[in-house]
């Protein structure tokens, strides 16, 4: 049950929930073909969910909806774009080439290991024959196989209301395995159905007055940035920058301006606020955003605590609207938002909403009448959740309507109930980490933007500035295919900082719409842009070990010889955010012939996230998932497997914490690859989690280590 405390005033806390949704657009400007499926699998599984929640309870949230996923979703709905993942999903298993079945067994496995792969037996099957993510191998697939991997992979891409509604999802559900072609016909007709009412959908709901719906700037691109590539230095100084310089702040005028008439276009006219891309945010791009007519703009609190004298030393300044530039703009609440995008998916969903409703009844207390903005990506984190969100979300948003001192708003509602304060100054800054180094500063961003910069100063002289001075005319494809080059999502993946199997195709996306421009004024592209600008074969940060050792487990660093020959794992490569402002940073790991090691240098770290009774766990992946618990109270390490112990180990906590797991428990053979990711619990909650998203890997040689490395 939803607890409730007594009523503190009859000034209600304001709490606007805002949820991001965003994917960059993913076909291919030269080929015409969509190479990545995440909109039209995000549009099965999320996006009309969201909506369904928020009508079945009555929930009133505002919805971030980013043009770029916008005019996809168009076009999947008119049957426009053509999908290689959703072509192969559509052919029957006996006309696939042995290509085609090699990257299906690659590729449709790209979902939730635990809460979908792990928690059906035949997808786990499935799974465990492909190699289990280590060699995937489509040599004995056959094709009832193949076809169960194609109806699974569907499967797990629908989100809680369509499989509840859905008398066919249920059926296929219970079914299990052994599907026939005309089932997977109807699962994908069923799939499209749920595709094309997205946008009909938020109409219909920003219409009646439940949602309100803002913007990104068209091609989701950093405006402060495009404003000014200097702007990086200002929360970063020294940070390296490209040797030419980027200053166009027309383009990022251009991208705000298109980005509200593309939503004006497909949901009608209203007056709409503004998310910016990545919460980017400066002096030059707030004032853009007001001249466009944007209604507010909001991002991160750390950019606020930057802004003001004193910082937020004083909490309640957080919870109130500000004014810059006429603009109003609110400041999110990192520690809320956090909890709901990293922490509380391994929470019972009770537990958590009971934990997020006492932390606003809090702030009602101090800041009694003031705005709480929670926001954070609507798409991304539910596959962890129970349910894909659903019971969590349902008994947040029913909490919130029976708490007398919280009441739910739109931003815009919650807006014209305040008197924003006006800001002196704003402070430069994203919402990851307040600067802008996620995009720029890497030799690779920096070269990304150098080549920008040459394409749009050899492929356009003044059509940016036309299209200004008459916004009366459709876009030119030329000026077009400037604003999705901008896009930051192209950005995001050069660098060391974020890792995907797809990094390569982001960056030949990149390339191609660079391309694109030259072909566009019918100019050679230059040779450059047929090199990859990020190494097509990326490794995880981190290095191997460079021979077996057996160290003592005793907490202390031994003598300098004892972890010498030690990997180590980097963990905090990972999300966009981070669930708290303390991260674990590395995991050193080796074995022997017995025992696999680890060791924590950032004991002290991980006993204040769990406290004296906390639990530090790691979860490892090999066939099966493995949870190895270290426990602060007694020092004892156990390891299990569904549920079930199947060994003890050793664990010493001291200067460092150091564990030995056996690796008979863990079924580790020679070769085989080993998912890895570290978690801390306080009261049995989950209270960090590294890599914040997905999981770091190693290659477990056993014995051959030595051999490899052995010289004469």
């Amino acid at each position: 049950m939803i607890k409730a405390v007594e009523l503190k005033n009859n000034n209600p806390l304001k709490i606007c929930i805002l949820w991001h949704m965003h994917q960059p657009d993913y076909r291919d400007p030269v080929s015409g073909q969509t190479l990545l499926p995440w909109t039209w699998l995000h549009a099965v599984k999320d996006y009309g969910e969201m909506l369904e929640t928020i009508v079945e309870v009555g929930a009133r949230v505002t919805l971030n909806l980013v043009p770029s996923l916008l005019e996809q979703l168009e076009r999947y709905a008119n049957g426009e774009d053509q999908d290689l993942w959703l072509e192969l999903l559509t052919r029957k298993p006996e006309a696939l080439a042995d290509t085609e079945r090699q990257f299906m067994v690659e590729h449709f496995f790209s979902v939730n290991k635990e809460t979908q792969i792990l928690a059906h037996p035949r997808y786990h099957e499935l799974f465990l024959q492909s190699g289990g993510g280590a060699r995937p191998d489509a040599q004995s697939f056959s094709e009832q196989d193949l076809l169960d991997l194609q109806v699974w992979f569907l499967l797990a891409w629908t989100g809680s209301h369509l499989r509840r509604k859905s008398p066919l999802i249920a059926e296929l559900l219970q079914q299990g395995k052994l599907y026939r072609e005309e089932q997977k016909q109807q699962l994908l007709v069923c799939c499209h159905d749920e595709v094309k009412r997205t946008l009909l959908f938020h109409q219909q709901l920003e219409k009646s007055g439940q949602i309100e719906i803002s913007v990104t700037p068209y091609a989701h691109p950093i405006l402060p940035l495009l404003c000014d590539l200097h702007t990086a230095q200002e929360p970063s100084p020294g940070l390296p920058l490209p040797a030419d310089e980027f200053r166009y702040p027309e383009d990022a005028r251009l991208q705000v301006r298109e980005g509200l008439k593309t939503a004006e276009r497909i949901f009608g006219e209203f007056q709409r606020g503004i998310w910016p891309a990545e919460g980017g945010v400066s002096d030059a791009a707030v004032k853009i955003m007001a001249e466009e007519g944007a209604l507010w703009a909001a991002t991160d609190e750390d950019i606020l605590a930057r802004s003001l004298d004193g910082g937020l030393a004083d909490r309640s300044k957080l919870y109130q609207p500000y004014r810059y530039h006429g603009l109003p703009l609110l400041f999110r609440d990192r520690e809320l938002s956090d909890r709901i995008g990293f922490l509380y998916a391994a929470w019972d969903s009770t537990e958590a909403v009971n934990d997020l409703l006492q932390r606003l009844q809090r702030i009602a207390q101090q800041a009694p009448g003031g705005t709480v903005a929670i926001i954070l990506d609507g798409e991304n984190c539910w596959e962890r959740y129970e349910d894909n969100g659903y019971p969590f979300l349902r008994d947040f948003y029913l909490a919130l309507q029976q708490a007398p001192e919280l009441e739910m708003m739109t931003i815009k509602d919650a807006l014209q109930q305040s008197d924003p304060v006006s800001l002196d100054r704003l402070a430069a800054g994203s919402w990851i980490r307040s600067d802008f180094t996620t995009w720029i500063g890497h030799p690779e961003e920096n070269l990304a933007w150098e080549l920008l910069h040459h394409a749009r100063k050899e492929a356009l002289t003044d059509e940016v500035q036309a299209a200004l001075d008459h916004p009366e005319e459709p876009l030119s494809d030329l000026v077009r295919e400037l604003l999705r080059a901008e896009g930051s999502d192209w950005f995001w993946w050069y660098g060391d900082e974020h890792a995907s199997a797809q990094a390569e195709i982001f960056d030949r996306l990149f390339r191609r719409h660079l391309e694109g421009l030259y072909h566009l004024q019918g100019l050679s592209a230059p040779a450059q842009l047929y090199q990859a600008i990020k190494p097509v074969s990326i490794k995880a940060a981190g290095f191997e070990p460079t021979a077996c050792f057996s160290p003592s487990i005793d907490g202390l660093i031994g003598d300098y010889f004892e972890w010498l020959a030690a990997g180590c794992i980097e963990l905090s490569v990972g999300g966009a955010m981070y669930a708290s402002s303390e991260s674990l940073k590395k995991l050193h790991y080796g074995y022997d012939a017995e025992q696999l090691y680890f060791r924590v240098d950032q004991a002290d770290m991980i006993e204040r996230l769990g406290g004296q009774k906390g639990i530090f766990e790691i979860r490892v992946t090999v066939k099966d998932l493995f949870h190895i618990r270290y426990s602060f109270s007694d020092n004892s390490l156990e390891i299990s497997c569904a549920g079930q112990a199947v060994a003890t180990g050793l664990a010493a906590r001291d200067q460092v914490l150091e564990m030995a797991v056996p690796l008979k428990a863990l079924q580790l053979h020679p070769g085989d690859m080993v998912g890895l990711s570290c978690h801390i619990y306080k009261n049995n909650r989950e209270n960090g989690r590294w890599p914040t998203e997905g999981s770091a890997s190693f290659c477990y040689r056993g014995s051959v280590l030595d051999e490899e490395n052995w010289l004469v």
